[in-house]
């Protein structure tokens, strides 16, 4: 909650059922996840304006809650792990699960200067990836 939901929203998530499924008590999620003073029924909503994140990013960032649902926790772990400095993006960073994302990376506090080893086709060890 405290480095993504600055940005993202969890629109179709109630407080409540976060605590649900993460086996939380109300008095933890409220003390510790709810950031907005939302009642713990409400949906969790993004405190980034729309014309912000517009500018910044180029549009607003999706509401994971969705993105959760659809691609699954697996998916954004390993997302949140793949970023790497790459000098040619706007922000200066790239993601090799998900290359060209308007994000920089949230955790690079957390997991320092990631930096990018790419193998030629030539290389031992190179895979091909397939279409798709």
């Amino acid at each position: 909650m405290s480095y993504c939901s600055g940005c993202h929203s969890l629109k179709y998530l109630r407080y409540s059922r976060m605590a649900e499924d993460l086996g939380l008590t109300e008095e933890q999620v409220m003390d510790n996840l709810n950031f907005t003073g939302a009642a713990f029924g409400e949906q969790i909503q993004v405190a980034l304006p729309h014309e912000a994140a517009t500018q910044w990013f180029g549009k607003m960032p999706p509401d994971l809650s969705l993105i959760a649902r659809v691609r699954g926790s697996d998916w954004i772990y390993s997302y949140l792990k793949s970023f790497y400095v790459d000098e040619s993006r706007p922000l200066g960073w790239n993601n090799a699960v998900f290359p060209n994302a308007s994000m920089p990376n949230p955790l690079w506090e957390l997991q320092g200067m990631q930096h990018a080893c790419m193998a030629r086709p030539s290389s031992p060890g190179w895979i091909p990836r397939s279409p798709g």
